[in-house]
Protein backbone atom coordinates (compact mmCIF):
# COMPACT_ATOMS: atom_id res chain seq x y z
CA UNK A 1 0.00 0.00 0.00
CA UNK A 2 1.43 3.37 -1.00
CA UNK A 3 0.85 5.96 1.72
CA UNK A 4 2.00 9.50 2.33
CA UNK A 5 1.43 12.91 3.82
CA UNK A 6 1.41 16.56 2.82
CA UNK A 7 3.20 18.71 5.41
CA UNK A 8 2.49 22.40 4.93
CA UNK A 9 1.67 25.76 6.48
CA UNK A 10 -1.99 26.71 6.19
CA UNK A 11 -3.90 29.97 6.36
CA UNK A 12 -7.43 30.71 7.57
CA UNK A 13 -8.53 30.73 3.93
CA UNK A 14 -9.97 27.36 2.83
CA UNK A 15 -9.67 28.18 -0.88
CA UNK A 16 -5.93 28.85 -0.56
CA UNK A 17 -5.39 25.69 1.48
CA UNK A 18 -7.29 23.51 -0.97
CA UNK A 19 -5.30 24.90 -3.91
CA UNK A 20 -2.03 24.04 -2.15
CA UNK A 21 -3.29 20.55 -1.29
CA UNK A 22 -4.28 19.89 -4.89
CA UNK A 23 -0.90 21.07 -6.17
CA UNK A 24 0.81 18.48 -4.01
CA UNK A 25 -1.70 15.72 -4.78
CA UNK A 26 -0.82 16.20 -8.44
CA UNK A 27 2.87 15.63 -7.65
CA UNK A 28 2.55 12.32 -5.81
CA UNK A 29 0.65 9.11 -6.46
CA UNK A 30 -0.65 7.48 -3.28
CA UNK A 31 -3.39 5.12 -2.21
CA UNK A 32 -3.76 7.08 1.05
CA UNK A 33 -2.73 10.65 1.89
CA UNK A 34 -2.88 12.12 5.42
CA UNK A 35 -3.08 15.89 5.95
CA UNK A 36 -2.59 17.95 9.13
CA UNK A 37 -5.08 18.73 11.87
CA UNK A 38 -7.38 21.67 10.96
CA UNK A 39 -5.59 21.96 7.62
CA UNK A 40 -8.52 23.63 5.86
CA UNK A 41 -8.92 26.51 8.31
CA UNK A 42 -5.86 27.09 10.51
CA UNK A 43 -5.47 26.61 14.26
CA UNK A 44 -5.43 29.78 16.37
CA UNK A 45 -8.66 31.74 16.80
CA UNK A 46 -9.30 34.53 19.29
CA UNK A 47 -12.70 33.17 20.27
CA UNK A 48 -15.43 30.74 19.28
CA UNK A 49 -17.19 33.39 17.21
CA UNK A 50 -14.12 33.77 14.99
CA UNK A 51 -13.81 29.99 14.67
CA UNK A 52 -17.49 29.66 13.77
CA UNK A 53 -16.93 31.77 10.66
CA UNK A 54 -14.60 29.03 9.34
CA UNK A 55 -16.47 25.97 10.57
CA UNK A 56 -18.66 23.94 8.21
CA UNK A 57 -20.98 20.95 8.53
CA UNK A 58 -19.67 17.46 7.79
CA UNK A 59 -20.34 15.91 5.34
CA UNK A 60 -22.55 18.51 3.66
CA UNK A 61 -20.19 21.49 3.71
CA UNK A 62 -18.36 22.82 0.66
CA UNK A 63 -14.92 21.82 1.96
CA UNK A 64 -15.83 18.14 2.30
CA UNK A 65 -17.38 18.15 -1.16
CA UNK A 66 -14.23 19.68 -2.65
CA UNK A 67 -12.09 17.07 -0.91
CA UNK A 68 -14.35 14.34 -2.27
CA UNK A 69 -13.75 15.79 -5.73
CA UNK A 70 -9.97 15.74 -5.21
CA UNK A 71 -10.05 12.16 -3.94
CA UNK A 72 -11.94 11.16 -7.09
CA UNK A 73 -9.65 13.12 -9.41
CA UNK A 74 -6.49 11.59 -7.93
CA UNK A 75 -8.02 8.15 -7.17
CA UNK A 76 -6.97 8.06 -3.55
CA UNK A 77 -8.14 8.21 0.05
CA UNK A 78 -7.60 11.53 1.84
CA UNK A 79 -7.76 12.06 5.60
CA UNK A 80 -7.86 15.74 6.51
CA UNK A 81 -8.58 17.97 9.48
CA UNK A 82 -11.30 20.61 9.60
CA UNK A 83 -13.51 22.60 11.99
CA UNK A 84 -16.93 20.94 11.98
CA UNK A 85 -20.10 22.83 12.91
CA UNK A 86 -23.17 21.02 14.21
CA UNK A 87 -25.98 23.13 15.68
CA UNK A 88 -24.26 25.29 18.33
CA UNK A 89 -21.24 23.00 18.67
CA UNK A 90 -17.88 23.02 16.87
CA UNK A 91 -15.61 19.97 16.71
CA UNK A 92 -11.97 19.49 15.75
CA UNK A 93 -12.66 16.77 13.20
CA UNK A 94 -10.79 14.40 10.90
CA UNK A 95 -12.69 13.52 7.74
CA UNK A 96 -12.09 10.48 5.55
CA UNK A 97 -12.97 10.65 1.84
CA UNK A 98 -12.07 8.04 -0.76
CA UNK A 99 -12.26 8.10 -4.55
CA UNK A 100 -15.15 10.55 -4.52
CA UNK A 101 -17.06 9.12 -1.56
CA UNK A 102 -17.48 10.40 1.96
CA UNK A 103 -16.40 7.57 4.30
CA UNK A 104 -16.74 9.04 7.77
CA UNK A 105 -15.37 11.35 10.47
CA UNK A 106 -13.61 11.25 13.82
CA UNK A 107 -13.98 14.05 16.38
CA UNK A 108 -10.95 14.79 18.54
CA UNK A 109 -11.50 13.43 22.03
CA UNK A 110 -8.60 14.94 23.97
CA UNK A 111 -8.40 18.73 23.65
CA UNK A 112 -5.67 20.98 25.02
CA UNK A 113 -6.73 23.61 27.52
CA UNK A 114 -6.64 26.24 24.78
CA UNK A 115 -8.73 24.09 22.43
CA UNK A 116 -11.36 23.62 25.12
CA UNK A 117 -12.15 27.34 24.85
CA UNK A 118 -13.12 26.80 21.19
CA UNK A 119 -14.13 23.20 20.53
CA UNK A 120 -16.42 20.55 21.94
CA UNK A 121 -14.96 17.12 22.74
CA UNK A 122 -15.69 14.09 20.61
CA UNK A 123 -16.80 10.94 22.40
CA UNK A 124 -16.56 8.09 19.87
CA UNK A 125 -13.54 6.03 18.81
CA UNK A 126 -14.01 5.16 15.14
CA UNK A 127 -12.44 2.89 12.55
CA UNK A 128 -12.87 3.18 8.78
CA UNK A 129 -12.83 0.55 6.05
CA UNK A 130 -10.86 1.51 2.94
CA UNK A 131 -10.89 -1.34 0.43
CA UNK A 132 -9.25 -4.22 2.34
CA UNK A 133 -7.60 -2.02 4.98
CA UNK A 134 -9.19 -0.93 8.27
CA UNK A 135 -7.89 2.42 9.51
CA UNK A 136 -7.88 4.02 12.95
CA UNK A 137 -7.72 7.83 13.06
CA UNK A 138 -6.55 10.09 15.89
CA UNK A 139 -5.81 13.81 16.20
CA UNK A 140 -2.62 15.12 17.83
CA UNK A 141 -3.06 15.10 21.65
CA UNK A 142 -5.13 11.90 21.29
CA UNK A 143 -1.82 10.09 20.68
CA UNK A 144 -0.84 10.74 24.29
CA UNK A 145 -3.60 8.36 25.42
CA UNK A 146 -2.79 4.75 24.46
CA UNK A 147 -6.35 3.59 25.05
CA UNK A 148 -7.52 5.04 21.72
CA UNK A 149 -5.08 3.18 19.49
CA UNK A 150 -5.50 0.00 21.53
CA UNK A 151 -9.27 0.10 21.14
CA UNK A 152 -8.92 0.73 17.40
CA UNK A 153 -6.71 -2.29 16.81
CA UNK A 154 -9.03 -4.44 18.92
CA UNK A 155 -11.81 -3.28 16.59
CA UNK A 156 -9.73 -4.45 13.63
CA UNK A 157 -7.56 -1.51 12.57
CA UNK A 158 -4.47 -2.57 10.65
CA UNK A 159 -3.15 0.97 10.06
CA UNK A 160 -3.16 4.03 12.33
CA UNK A 161 -3.28 7.62 11.08
CA UNK A 162 -2.68 10.73 13.17
CA UNK A 163 -3.22 14.37 12.19
CA UNK A 164 -1.11 16.90 14.08
CA UNK A 165 -0.57 20.57 14.93
CA UNK A 166 2.33 20.44 17.39
CA UNK A 167 5.58 22.25 18.02
CA UNK A 168 7.67 19.92 20.19
CA UNK A 169 9.37 16.58 19.68
CA UNK A 170 7.40 14.58 22.27
CA UNK A 171 4.42 13.71 20.04
CA UNK A 172 6.83 12.28 17.44
CA UNK A 173 8.28 9.95 20.08
CA UNK A 174 4.85 8.98 21.36
CA UNK A 175 3.75 8.12 17.80
CA UNK A 176 6.65 5.67 17.52
CA UNK A 177 5.63 4.12 20.83
CA UNK A 178 2.01 3.71 19.65
CA UNK A 179 3.27 1.88 16.54
CA UNK A 180 5.58 -0.41 18.53
CA UNK A 181 3.19 -1.32 21.35
CA UNK A 182 0.39 -2.12 18.88
CA UNK A 183 2.67 -3.70 16.24
CA UNK A 184 0.86 -1.48 13.73
CA UNK A 185 2.19 1.00 11.13
CA UNK A 186 1.34 4.64 11.80
CA UNK A 187 1.22 7.71 9.55
CA UNK A 188 1.70 11.03 11.37
CA UNK A 189 1.14 14.28 9.47
CA UNK A 190 2.08 17.50 11.26
CA UNK A 191 1.94 21.05 9.93
CA UNK A 192 4.65 23.71 9.76
CA UNK A 193 4.57 27.50 10.08
CA UNK A 194 3.61 30.08 12.68
CA UNK A 195 0.31 31.45 13.96
CA UNK A 196 -0.35 34.22 16.43
CA UNK A 197 -3.23 35.74 18.34
CA UNK A 198 -2.91 38.35 21.14
CA UNK A 199 -2.92 35.67 23.85
CA UNK A 200 -0.76 33.03 22.16
CA UNK A 201 2.03 32.40 19.66
CA UNK A 202 2.56 28.96 18.15
CA UNK A 203 5.30 27.50 15.96
CA UNK A 204 4.75 24.13 14.31
CA UNK A 205 7.51 21.57 13.86
CA UNK A 206 6.73 19.42 10.85
CA UNK A 207 8.65 16.12 11.04
CA UNK A 208 5.70 14.19 9.62
CA UNK A 209 6.55 10.51 9.32
CA UNK A 210 5.51 7.03 8.27
CA UNK A 211 6.40 4.56 11.00
CA UNK A 212 6.75 0.79 10.64
CA UNK A 213 5.28 -1.53 13.28
CA UNK A 214 8.74 -1.88 14.88
CA UNK A 215 9.08 1.89 15.28
CA UNK A 216 11.34 2.42 12.27
CA UNK A 217 10.64 5.70 10.46
CA UNK A 218 10.51 4.99 6.72
CA UNK A 219 10.30 8.67 5.79
CA UNK A 220 10.46 11.89 7.83
CA UNK A 221 9.48 15.40 6.77
CA UNK A 222 12.15 18.07 7.12
CA UNK A 223 11.45 20.32 10.13
CA UNK A 224 9.92 23.61 9.02
CA UNK A 225 9.76 22.69 5.33
CA UNK A 226 6.80 22.01 3.05
CA UNK A 227 6.88 18.39 1.96
CA UNK A 228 4.73 15.89 0.07
CA UNK A 229 6.21 12.41 0.55
CA UNK A 230 5.09 8.82 0.19
CA UNK A 231 6.33 5.26 0.55
CA UNK A 232 5.15 1.66 0.51
CA UNK A 233 3.96 0.10 3.74
CA UNK A 234 2.33 -3.20 4.74
CA UNK A 235 -0.72 -2.93 7.01
CA UNK A 236 -0.57 -5.11 10.13
CA UNK A 237 -2.80 -8.03 9.21
CA UNK A 238 -0.65 -10.24 11.49
CA UNK A 239 0.99 -8.93 14.67
CA UNK A 240 4.08 -10.84 15.69
CA UNK A 241 7.79 -10.45 16.24
CA UNK A 242 10.74 -12.55 17.35
CA UNK A 243 9.52 -12.81 20.95
CA UNK A 244 5.79 -13.30 20.38
CA UNK A 245 3.91 -15.06 17.58
CA UNK A 246 0.51 -13.54 18.44
CA UNK A 247 0.42 -10.08 20.01
CA UNK A 248 -3.37 -9.90 19.82
CA UNK A 249 -3.68 -12.98 22.02
CA UNK A 250 -1.53 -11.29 24.65
CA UNK A 251 -3.35 -7.95 24.33
CA UNK A 252 -6.76 -9.56 24.69
CA UNK A 253 -5.75 -11.14 28.00
CA UNK A 254 -6.15 -7.66 29.54
CA UNK A 255 -9.79 -7.54 28.47
CA UNK A 256 -10.89 -10.97 29.64
CA UNK A 257 -13.53 -11.02 32.36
Amino acid sequence: MKVGYIQFDMSHNATENLALIERHLASISCDLVVLPELCTCGYLFEDKKALARCAQPVPNGDTVKQMQYLSAKYRCTIIFGTAESEADRIYNTAVVVSKGDYVGKYRKMHLSDFEKTLFDCGDTINIFQIDSVTIGVEICFDLWFPEIARQQIRQGASLLCALGNFGGEMTCLIAQTRAIENQTPLILCNRIGHESIPALDADFLGKSTVIERDGTQKIVGTPGAERAQCCEIDPAFVRSNVICADFMQEINRHYEN
